[in-house]
This record gives structure tokens, C-alpha cells and sequence, in this order.
């Protein structure tokens, strides 16, 4: 009895020496996914106020757009404004 005693709690040593190792495997691999996931959250992070901090190119196009449009009113205006000044130099 004290023979086959003895072997089981061999046994469950060699089990539980297994267990720890298959723990600390367990931890190690946690540890280093862990890392790697703060690694790309921080780099999604970053991407995301590059991202945030580009101008908004629509609203830029826009205004550009509109300043073009002004510009034109601006040119046709002289333009007319020229075309009346040589009318009366002409009479």
C-alpha cells in the first residue's frame, strides 16, 4: 500500500511539475501577445491621428472652388469695365 501510495503521489508530482510548465508556457505566450497588441493599438493609434490630422480635402476643394468663382466675377468685371473705357476713348 505505502509502495503504490508513494507511486501516485510520483504521479502527481510529475503531473503537477507538467501543469506549472504548461502554466508558465501559458503565461509566456500571454505576456508576448499582450505586447504585440499593445505594439499594434499603439501603431493604430498613431495611424489614426495622421489620419485625423490631414486637412479635410473636400472642404479645401470647396473653398478653392469658390475663390475660383470669385476670382472670375472679379476678371469679368474689369474685363467689362475695360471694354466700356476703350468704347469711350474710341468716340
Amino acid at each position: 500500500m505505502v509502495t503504490s501510495l508513494k507511486g501516485e503521489i510520483e504521479r502527481l508530482e510529475n503531473e503537477l511539475a507538467n501543469s506549472e510548465k504548461a502554466c508558465k508556457a501559458a503565461e509566456m505566450k500571454l505576456s508576448l501577445q499582450s505586447a504585440q497588441h499593445k505594439r499594434e493599438t499603439a501603431d493604430l493609434q498613431r495611424e489614426l491621428s495622421l489620419l485625423r490630422s490631414r486637412p479635410d480635402l473636400e472642404q479645401a476643394l470647396a473653398e478653392l472652388e469658390e475663390r475660383n468663382n470669385e476670382m472670375d466675377e472679379i476678371l469679368r468685371a474689369k474685363c467689362a469695365e475695360i471694354e466700356e473705357n476703350d468704347d469711350r476713348v474710341l468716340e
